[in-house]
């Protein structure tokens, strides 16, 4: 499977800088029929942005539809219900003959994202709709639109794009001042080596954008070893490799239609540190499985993972509320019986009484470092002014000392997917479980599985689980891995239904 890959490693960033080792071929364009050629050059760049002019426009994305009908009937409901809305459908992902990973988005578009509250607020009102579903995206796909300054050695000039492709093997770069886990509580920057084809443009409007352009399996031997340790079993990175390779090519121009790339290099898609996360136990699974991936009905799986499921993974409809493949099912991480954990009652004694499951470290311990974090059960505690305090600083809302959390709705994996905050002042709603986790932590919390005990002034969420928890349960493949399951067993059980195919067969 011959693939190349665009990942995005930095955006928004009004300077760039790194450095060219070795020898790389420079291709700048000028303006719209004009470019300039470096035939052999390196060493220390930077570039930098002008103000950009290019207006952005947004919209609500009202789910993400596997087939243009799907979307054509969602927008049907917003137009039963008598308001009058601006509508549009926008194509998205990519085809990889044979298989065909387009999704289309049936859209709202705002005056500006201003509105986004108010157009919300309205269409959460409209029967048919599912509200976990809606998203403000941006609708057109970035490209080089605006000028900047570039300079590598003694050469400078004003440019519209840049291309820096490596002339021998040898050739790497290094961007400066990457973030690693935007958003997260470990968020850092760091000096990266990469390879493969560096890429830089400025979208207009935004700042400048750095991509990296390589071979897909060049860019795995990195993003296995990014997501998980190199010193883990063979069957477990094999498995990660294919679940990674699928997803890549399920989700490319998808997540960031409108950046300009197909994937990022972040948590956001999949972790990806370039050079410095290559290693032999990682390089070896995925040479191994080169070109494996799953499929089914003609498309390549969506293989999501996460690091914990908590002891019963996730639907794909409730974690992101839009038209979920089938081979996402609700499995229980272990061989014990599994209630349905929408149920109020038996998410708290589920919670508070784990089964002996895969993801559970006092029944299959982790390796070190993982040992030493809650990933399986975790709690936060905080007064009830302190939980206002971080609502008002998290979603803008200023609801007073927290009353009470009232759980509207809960998946089968116990997460909640609409929670009511009730305060003092006020009292507001929020969808979704990423939204829930972004609004009760200085960072995420581990997941939204969780139930809540009060304490006098004190509310305490006591939780399971490390992400979404849809799909492929990391830690607990890990321990199936260990414990002499196959690569092909450890698929089937978390995307059951799906096809382990090679390349571009049939």
């Amino acid at each position: 499977m011959n693939r190349t890959v665009s990942v995005g490693l930095l955006w928004d960033e009004p300077v760039i800088t790194g450095e060219l080792i070795c020898d790389f071929r420079i291709e700048c364009r000028t303006d719209c029929c004009r470019s300039m050629t470096l035939d052999t050059t390196a060493g220390h760049f930077e570039v930098r942005a002008q103000k950009g002019k290019r207006e952005q426009r947004y919209g609500v994305r009202l789910a993400e539809s596997l087939s243009l009908h799907h979307a054509e009937q969602v927008l049907h409901a917003v137009r039963e219900s008598g308001k009058a809305f601006d509508l549009e459908i926008v194509e998205a992902g990519k085809q990889w003959p044979p298989y065909d990973n387009r999704v289309w988005w049936p859209v709202v578009k705002l005056g500006t994202p201003q509105d986004a509250d108010e157009v919300l607020s309205a269409l959460r009102c409209i029967e048919g709709l599912n509200p976990l579903g809606f998203a403000v995206v941006r609708l057109d796909t970035a490209t080089a639109q605006e000028m900047f300054e570039v300079s590598i050695g003694d050469f400078s000039a004003r440019v519209m794009e840049m291309r820096a492709t490596p002339l021998n093997p040898e050739s790497v770069f290094w961007l400066y001042n990457v973030p690693i886990g935007r958003g997260f509580h470990w968020e850092r920057k760091e000096q990266l080596e990469y390879r493969g084809e560096l890429h830089l443009f400025h979208p207009g409007g935004l700042g400048l954008t750095a991509a990296n352009c390589l071979p897909l399996e060049t860019y795995l031997e990195s993003a296995v070893g990014s997501e998980m340790r190199s010193d883990l079993p063979p069957a477990f990175s094999q498995a990660q490799a294919i679940c990674a390779r699928s997803t890549v090519l399920a989700t490319a121009n998808r997540h960031h239609h409108s950046d300009g790339f197909d994937v990022c290099n972040d948590d956001h898609c999949q972790c990806y540190q370039g050079v410095k996360r290559e290693a032999n136990a990682v390089i070896a699974p995925v040479r191994e499985t080169a070109g494996q991936i799953l499929i089914s009905s003609f498309r390549v799986v969506d293989a999501r993972y996460a690091k914990s499921c908590g002891g019963i993974s996730e639907r794909y409809e409730a974690a992101w509320g839009e038209e979920g493949p089938d081979y996402f099912a609700v499995r229980t991480c272990g061989d014990f019986d599994g209630d349905d954990l929408s149920n109020e009652i038996l998410a708290r004694n589920f919670l508070l009484n784990p089964p002996p499951a895969w993801c559970n470290g006092e029944v299959y311990p982790y390796p070190d470092p993982w040992d030493k974090d809650p990933l399986f059960r975790w709690e936060f505690s905080r007064t009830r002014a302190e939980w206002g305090e971080l609502l008002a600083e998290k979603t803008g809302r200023n609801l007073g000392a927290i009353k009470a959390f009232h759980v509207r709705q809960r998946g089968k994996s116990g997460r909640i997917l609409i929670l009511e905050i009730e305060g003092e002042a006020a009292s507001s709603t929020i969808y979704g479980e990423l939204n829930i986790r972004r609004a009760l932590s200085p960072s995420h919390l581990p997941s939204s599985y969780f139930v809540v005990d009060e304490h006098g002034d004190t509310l305490t969420l006591k939780g399971g689980g490390w992400g979404h928890g849809v799909g492929l349960c990391q830690l607990g493949a890990v321990a199936m891995a260990q414990n002499g399951w196959s690569v092909a067993q450890i698929l089937d059980y978390y995307y059951p239904g799906s096809e382990l195919k090679t390349g571009n067969e049939k």
